[in-house]
């Protein structure tokens, strides 16, 4: 049966070419999340609900704040830091299957702070305000949408029927994946890199899995995605040198860019290519987001950034394969 997505794509590329515009005149932290938040609220909900906007968003606040909290509690005490890192990670990737979305975003929300506050030069009380500020504003950019063009009966009928896919549990797996997290979150500690961090927010997506085999297979994909992300951003970014002082020219020149990768989101012909398309969306708002600024200069930056998430997905894919192998190869 043919489904009409035309208003689907109409209200995703808004949530991202407005999103992007939001993003591009303001200099909070973590500003990539405007337009992933509004996406995200017009692609999952029928209709806004504050509800589940707070559910699934109040944790990544609340984990920046954690992190915050925790490294002034554990300062000069590496070792029960370390061990209540671990138990967080642990705890979130086994409740994985209750709240995937604020699982992920407490891994994330957690790592940032307890990354960044090893930088003893920020201020990271103003950086935990900033993601509560994008968050309300992706929140509201969302709803804004929602509202002006909202989602026919037919539409919230197929969304709701979607089935839940059924998870077991494997206390190894999750076991596994935390070490993978956890090992990844002490090189940032240990190594000078915050300025790759932004690659372990791929990671954090990636092992939203909590199947190491599956980790292991995906990687190479993600891999490829993500450079392809920076490459389409660097070569927008040349395209549109002196075109972006100009607010329609601007949005048009992001609609161009985004409207392939939303159409093949819903109408390509398998569900690879489908997943393929999300991938790169996110892959292509990330150095967009975080370099198309007043003083951003993506061209050199979103390479280097591409470069940085294909070292650190290296990493982790030889660590996962390490971890498969003394788990016993494979695990069911």
């Amino acid at each position: 049966m043919f489904i009409d997505h035309t208003k689907d794509i109409i209200r995703s590329l808004l949530a991202i070419v407005l999103g992007l515009m939001f993003s591009k005149y303001i200099t909070y932290s973590f500003n990539f999340e405007i337009p992933i938040i509004a996406l995200n609220i017009v692609t999952t909900m029928p209709k806004f609900n504050i509800k589940i906007f707070i559910k699934n968003n109040c944790w990544l606040v609340f984990a920046t704040a954690l992190g915050v909290l925790v490294d002034h509690v554990f300062q000069e005490k590496f070792l029960l830091f370390y061990i209540f890192t671990f138990g967080v990670f642990f705890s979130c990737l086994y409740l994985m299957d209750k709240n995937p979305k604020a699982s992920s975003n407490i891994v994330l929300g957690y790592s940032f702070t307890t990354i960044y506050a090893t930088y003893y030069k920020l201020n990271m009380e103003i950086m935990v305000y900033d993601i509560f500020i994008v968050t309300v504003l992706g929140g509201i950019l969302g709803c804004l949408i929602l509202i002006l063009f909202p989602k026919e009966q037919k539409e919230q009928s197929i969304q709701n029927n979607k089935s839940k896919e059924i998870t077991h549990k494997n206390i190894g797996n999750i076991f596994l994946v935390t070490s993978i997290v956890f090992i990844t979150w002490v090189l940032y500690i240990i190594f000078d890199i915050k300025d790759t961090f932004f690659a372990y927010a791929t990671l954090a997506g990636i092992y939203g899995n909590i199947n190491i085999d599956k980790i292991h297979e995906l990687t190479p994909l993600n891999i490829g995605v993500h450079i392809a992300g920076c490459f389409l951003a660097t070569v927008y970014s040349f395209f549109i040198i002196g075109i972006s002082k100009f607010f329609l020219l601007f949005a048009l020149s992001l609609s161009i860019l985004f409207f392939p990768m939303i159409y093949f989101k819903y109408y390509g012909d398998s569900q690879v290519k489908k997943t393929i398309a999300s991938g790169l969306i996110v892959a292509t708002i990330m150095p967009l987001a975080l370099y198309l600024t007043p003083f951003g200069d993506i061209a050199s930056k979103a390479g280097a950034r591409a470069l940085q998430i294909t070292t650190m997905l290296f990493v982790s894919l030889i660590i996962t394969r390490l971890l498969i192998i003394l788990g016993g190869e494979k695990i069911e």
